[in-house]
């Protein structure tokens, strides 16, 4: 459980996907997890591409806070950005957050993180999961872990990503079948 000032961002966050037709936000139990694998590898470098309301960069963003980290945030609706950029200064975050607008394909070109990123989530267009990876993929921590949303829930459309990083060398990767399903990859560049 996260202290009150953010739990109560989070659950009001969360409530929009009773509310607004485009929240795109993974499940509760997803969001949970994926903090909680920021905070057991203790990560300080942190990209999510697709952020929607925020809902999973508050977790990602209250875990990496706890070591000091911060997490780059890209998304491509302005509308989105500018509410996400609210939630996390709600939750007192919003200094662990750079929220980055426009194409994560073109803008992870000009985007410097202080640490490589030794924790990356996808969770954007399914079919350019292997765009945004290449996008990402000299910005990497030696070691680094990826996750990938929607394995249960879009296999069509995930798949081909899946066996590519499935096939990289250096590459452990298996399903985890929490909320949407994601594909947990620890990648050793």
């Amino acid at each position: 459980m996260h202290e009150t000032r953010i739990q109560r961002v989070i659950d009001r966050v969360d409530a929009l996907r009773h509310e607004v037709d485009d929240h795109w936000q993974v499940p509760a139990e997803e969001a949970r997890l994926l903090g909680q694998l920021v905070r057991v590898g203790r990560c300080r470098s942190i990209c999510e591409i697709g952020v929607s309301y925020g809902f999973s960069t508050l977790h990602l963003a209250a875990a990496a806070a706890e070591h000091g980290g911060q997490v780059h945030a890209f998304e491509q609706s302005e509308k989105k950005i500018e509410a996400a950029a609210r939630h996390l200064s709600d939750a007192g975050l919003i200094e662990s957050v750079a929220l980055h607008g426009g194409d994560a394909r073109q803008r992870l070109k000009t985007v410097e993180p202080e640490a490589p990123f030794d924790f990356v989530f996808f969770d954007a267009v399914k079919e350019q999961s292997r765009d945004y990876f290449e996008a990402v993929r000299d910005r990497l921590a030696t070691r680094c872990v990826l996750a990938t949303d929607n394995t249960d829930t879009h296999p069509e459309q995930i798949g081909p990503f899946i066996e590519h990083l499935r096939a990289l060398p250096g590459a452990r990767s298996t399903n985890v079948s929490v909320g949407n399903g994601f594909e947990l990859t620890v990648f050793e560049a």
